[in-house]
């Protein structure tokens, strides 16, 4: 946040005026637009404590570099020495032992603005030298690329991003071009310099997956990196009104997760696949095996049609329970069993017979003591909120280690009741 308030500030001063060198030349608002984004840039690479120290140098070395030409101190200003922290690099120093000084401001109660010389530079990399022939070594991290945004419908602009690595800090984007290769966009290919380079925006008139790639000359070291971005899915007809609903959103480990995708529909084109990730799939509907209880999953299913459309469908979250490790158990009628506010797995281990004699028809889950009115949910049931509320569920799910998760929102003593 400190960055973008310091360039910003910077970017709003430059617009509002004029900017004057030692040598008197005028530079105008409407000529600074690319030194705007520069200044910007330097900026975005750096720590917010060192900000406030180099926002001078940056706007004076970059817009006006006849401004940093002082004069070597003398004993008739005192200097302000650089303390050095593990949290802030401290000023590089050139081979020359005399600093220069930049009267930055006419009050003599602010402190000069200083460095070694007008080659500073905060964000080093890792060989330097005095000479304006060195030579810079960069290491592998050089940067990613991919499409802004995953999947755009037909039509939509689509902006590819370099990202820069570790190893290609900003005052070297700064001096590099940037090669953008979009072979079947409507611009195939560009070159762009400078900070600006690292955006390419393109549109495709056809549907599908589309690969790009970005080659960067760092001018300094004269390398050139070539890198591969992700792709990007162009959509045609779209797909609508998919829903993946779970058979079961706690089911027990002896039956596992099961998901069936409905409602898709696409005008104009016809549903044509489905990729499931994070579950089996066999067309609409997919299954995911569990070894214990409190294991989730939550897969996702890429719908597609024979437009290239691929259409991403969310699926329900899934809990597994176990009937054989239960939270908690209740293996007679009218018995008590405290259990807490939240969702628990409650195992119904009644003997057959218990309700009259026959294993058919409903009973009563019964939650009272809460305190106070509570809510009882079963699934898609839920009870009204009472002192003591009551859900009804079949006669057959009470016996043989049947498992139900009981919702409950307040921590409430419950029980089975005829």
């Amino acid at each position: 946040m400190n960055k973008k308030i310091y360039a910003g500030m910077i970017t709003f001063g430059v617009a509002a005026s004029f900017w004057a060198c030692g040598s008197g030349e005028i530079l105008k608002p409407d000529e600074l637009t690319d030194k705007n984004a520069l200044v910007i840039a330097a900026l975005e690479d750096q720590e917010p404590t060192k900000l406030t120290e180099m926002v001078n140098l940056r706007v004076l070395d970059t817009l006006c570099p006849e401004c940093l030409k002082g004069t070597a101190s003398s004993s008739s200003r005192a200097i302000p020495t650089p303390k050095s922290s593990s949290s802030r690099n401290p000023f590089v120093h050139s081979s020359s032992s005399s600093l220069l000084i930049i009267n930055s401001a006419t009050s003599s109660s602010t402190p000069p603005v200083y460095e070694s010389s007008s080659s500073y530079n905060p964000n080093p990399v890792p060989v330097y030298s005095s000479s304006s022939s060195a030579n810079i070594i960069i290491g592998e991290d050089i940067g990613t690329c991919g499409p802004e945004t995953p999947t755009v419908e037909s039509g939509e602009k689509v902006v590819w991003v370099f990202k820069n690595g570790k190893d290609l800090p900003g005052n070297l984007m700064l001096n590099s071009d940037f090669t953008w290769t979009t072979s079947d966009a409507n611009v195939p290919t560009a070159t762009i310099g400078g900070y600006k380079g690292r955006i390419d925006t393109v549109t495709y008139a056809a549907s599908g997956k589309h690969n790009a790639s970005v080659s960067v000359f760092v001018k300094t070291s004269g390398a050139t990196y070539n890198i591969s971005c992700t792709p990007v899915q162009v959509n045609g007809a779209p797909i609508t009104g998919c829903k993946c609903s779970a058979a079961d959103k706690k089911p027990d480990v002896s039956v596992g997760g099961s998901w069936t995708v409905t409602g898709c529909t696409s005008a104009g084109a016809e549903i044509t696949g489905y990729e499931w990730l994070g579950a089996v799939g066999n067309g609409p509907t997919a299954t995911q095996a569990f070894t214990k209880k409190n294991q989730m999953a939550a897969p996702v299913v890429n719908v597609s049609n024979n437009d290239n459309t691929v259409q991403p469908v969310q699926c329900d979250e899934v809990v597994s329970v176990d009937a054989t490790d239960p939270d908690y158990i209740l293996t007679e009628q009218n018995t008590k069993i405290e259990l807490p506010k939240g969702e628990s797995t409650l195992v119904l281990d009644l003997p057959s017979g218990w309700h009259g004699g026959a294993n058919t028809g409903t009973c009563t889950l019964r939650c009272d003591d809460a305190g106070g009115p509570v809510t009882i949910t079963v699934g898609t049931q839920s009870s009204k909120a009472d002192y003591s509320a009551t859900l009804s569920i079949p006669v057959e799910n009470t016996m043989n280690k049947s498992a139900i998760v009981v919702g409950l929102d307040l921590a409430a003593k419950c029980q089975i009741a005829y």
